[in-house]
């Protein structure tokens, strides 16, 4: 009787393993299959916070308004000036401000219209208009860059970069500088004419219009809040099509605000 219990217990217990397996035969390689799906997902996740997720149309103007981020900028910009100091000042920089939007704030590509604006003091030499120190200005302008880019946006843990190209419009409106008056001497006769061909020039040739290059990083303080910097380079068209070269581009860096 003890033999016949010692085999049934020995007996059980090398079956017990294979009793206590789930009954499904493929259940093993389901499970295989669900660890390898979990790394697969672990994996697409990653990528997913990188590139930001895809993009949902908005439905209606309020969905709109929340794919849209604010952002100002407050930095400075130098104008490349090829022509001699002998007759204008060096490459001038100005202080700059600039707001725009960002849309839509969580996708890997995104429109980011920007509106920028600074002043500066220009001379007419007969052929050209060029930047001028305050001593030999004859007009102040106001310049106004709307710049039109799309940005690639890299999403990590707690920063972001950002790459960009577009197309920057440079309007700018001038007028007689304080202290200067219509009947002074300039090169065309007098300095309101010497002003008017400096607007002239503005808009002729294409000279508003710019390629635009855009680099940036911020660190992310909250899910919308993020503060860094960005650098812009705009490639004048007009100058290089009038045979100027890169006279008249521009270099700008500015700290960014998101909000």
């Amino acid at each position: 009787m003890k033999k016949v219990i010692l085999i049934a217990a020995l007996a059980a217990f090398f079956a017990a393993p294979i009793f206590c397996q789930d009954q499904d035969p493929g259940s093993a390689q389901q499970e295989d299959q669900n660890i390898s799906q979990a790394q697969e997902n672990g994996a697409a996740k990653k990528w997913y916070n990188l590139f930001g997720g895809s993009f949902v149309p908005p439905k209606n103007g309020k969905e709109f308004w929340r794919q849209v981020s604010p952002f100002v900028n407050l930095g400075c910009a130098i104008t490349i000036n090829t022509e001699s100091t002998l007759k204008s000042a060096p490459s001038p920089t100005a202080f700059t401000l600039a707001f725009g939007g960002i849309w839509p704030n969580k996708a890997f590509i995104s429109f980011q219209p920007r509106l920028s604006l600074w002043t500066s003091y220009y001379l007419w030499d007969g052929k050209n208009a060029l930047p001028a120190e305050i001593e030999n200005r004859t007009a102040f302008v106001l310049n106004f860059m709307l710049d039109l880019p799309a940005v690639a946006t890299f999403r990590f843990k707690k920063c972001q970069a950002e790459a960009g190209l577009g197309l920057g419009f440079l309007a700018r409106a001038a007028l007689l500088a304080n202290g200067v008056s219509e009947g002074d001497s300039g090169t065309t006769g007098s300095a309101g004419g010497d002003k008017d061909e400096i607007q002239k020039w503005f808009w002729s040739s294409a000279r508003f219009l710019y390629v635009e290059f855009i680099g940036g990083w911020e660190w992310n303080f909250t899910e919308r809040i993020a503060a860094g910097f960005d650098i812009r380079y705009y490639l004048p068209i007009g100058s290089l099509t009038s045979g100027r070269g890169l006279d008249a581009s521009i270099i700008a860096l500015s700290a960014k605000l998101i909000f």
